[in-house]
């Protein structure tokens, strides 16, 4: 560094001097003000994927449960009403399903006719057989939905009745049957109550699709054919949302969130962890996951000396290093040179991230003023421009492009955004934009914040 006594003068001779001798020069390293604040933390990923569960599943359950026509012998109708009963047989209409957030009701309209046996006064009485017709009777059952602990669907708080429209009435005999056939309907809505509660769980087992997401996520994912930049998602958390019931289907989403990151370099180690427990997630829209892209200064210094050095070779100064590195919006580029003269050269610039060309700029790039009076005097033995403009070379005249890193950050999301997670349940979506938050530096890297803003489903079929 110059010393503050010595004259404008003497600081020429010296610095001629020393160019003649091949001497040393020292240029005062730029001091700029580290930033004031530090940069804000990145939230955290938030993967929805919203599972639609058609009711027309849940009615081809009960249809098995529930035939749409069936005859009961005599000792299965005896077992439902407890009495005697000779035979029951009845046919019902399509079974009508309805979901209100998660309360399900079922609705139905049987006909039937029945033979059963008179307690105390002996015979048999019947209704409903030819060229009577068949008796009419409403069967009703409504169900509150939840997720349960493994991740299956349950049923609690089931209700079920049924509502004889029509009396079992014997007019010869002066007999009312109708008691004793509504037990046996009603025992048949009991094994109704049970089928349901039972079969629900087969409906939506969500476990094993939670599970594959799970493990997919703590995967590192390589953004490059050669396998050295990586996305790791890091996953925090995996949750159902609270079901919601529709005319025709009832809803849910899967929720993850993760804290993903992008890194050069080897694959990272990660250790994988087990699915959490079950928990209930609020509601939420779409994917957004914000990633943050780093341009390691060291990565940067190392490009840039190697094309510095091969165009300065044999020119009797050579360039022995370059580092880069930045301090809140400022770019500061050191060029070391070796040779007739030895020292370091400064430069100083803007930092920006500009959408269009999908580059982080290096802008106003320009030698401190000390840099600028050394290029001056040594001019005629390295042409002042052209440690410059080699560096505006190898950063794209100051664009240091990042579209094909996102690109391949893009594709590779959609890729896993698309797969089978289980039998029987697919995970279908795209990106459908990768948009700039933020630019910052850190003591080790230019960092881009970036947010892919995606949408899938998941396909229960």
């Amino acid at each position: 560094m110059r010393h503050p006594t010595r004259s404008p003068r003497q600081a020429v001779l010296l610095i001629v001097f020393a160019i003649g001798c091949g001497g040393h020069f020292e240029v005062p390293v730029p001091v700029l003000a580290a930033p004031t604040a530090a940069p804000v933390p990145s939230e955290p990923a938030t993967i929805t994927l919203p599972i639609a569960i058609a009711l027309s599943k849940i009615r081809t359950q009960l249809d098995t449960a529930f035939p749409p026509a069936d005859s009961l012998d005599r000792a299965k109708c005896t077992a439902l009403g407890g009495l005697v009963c000779h035979q029951y047989l009845y046919r019902r209409d399509s079974l009508e399903l309805h979901a209100n957030g998660d309360r399900v009701t079922l609705q139905t309209h049987l006909r039937y006719r029945a033979s059963v046996g008179l307690p105390g006064v002996g015979g048999i009485a019947s209704c409903g057989f030819p060229p009577e017709s068949m008796k009419r009777a409403d069967v009703r059952l409504a169900t509150t939905l939840y997720w349960r602990a493994d991740w299956r669907l349950g049923s609690r708080g089931t209700t079920v009745g049924a509502t004889l429209n029509d009396r079992c009435q014997v007019t010869l005999l002066h007999v009312d049957a109708t008691p004793i056939v509504k037990r046996i309907i009603d025992g048949q809505t009991e094994d109704l109550r049970r089928e349901i509660d039972s079969l629900l769980p087969s409906v939506a087992d969500l476990r094993a699709a939670a599970d594959s997401l799970w493990q997919l996520a703590q995967q590192p994912m390589s953004l490059d054919s050669t396998s050295t930049i990586w996305l790791t998602l890091s996953p925090e958390s995996v949750s159902l949302a609270p079901l919601i019931g529709s005319s025709s289907a009832i809803s849910t989403a899967l929720v993850l969130t993760a804290r993903p990151r992008l890194t050069v370099g080897a694959k990272p180690e990660v250790s994988a962890q087990p699915l959490p427990s079950l928990t209930l997630a609020r509601r939420s829209s779409g994917i957004h996951v914000p990633v943050e892209v780093e341009l390691p200064f060291s990565d940067l210094s190392e490009k840039v000396t190697t094309l510095i050095a091969g165009d300065t070779a044999g020119k009797g100064l050579n360039v022995r290093e370059v580092k880069v590195w930045g301090v809140g919006d400022t770019a500061v580029v050191m060029v070391g040179l070796e040779g007739k003269v030895n020292g370091a050269l400064y430069l100083l610039g803007r930092v920006g991230y500009d959408s269009v060309s999908r580059a982080v700029l290096l802008s106003n790039l320009r030698y401190t003023l000390e840099s600028h009076d050394m290029m001056t005097r040594i001019k005629s033995t390295i042409g002042a421009g052209r440690i410059k403009a080699a560096i505006d070379s190898v950063t794209g005249k100051g664009h240091l492009s990042v579209g094909e890193q996102l690109d391949s950050l893009k594709s590779r999301l959609n890729y896993e955004l698309n797969r089978s997670l289980a039998p029987g349940v697919r995970l279908a979506g795209s990106v459908n934009d990768v948009r700039f938050s933020r630019m910052y530096t850190t003591q080790t890297a230019f960092v881009l914040r970036v947010v892919l803003d995606a949408e899938a489903v998941i396909l229960v079929q």
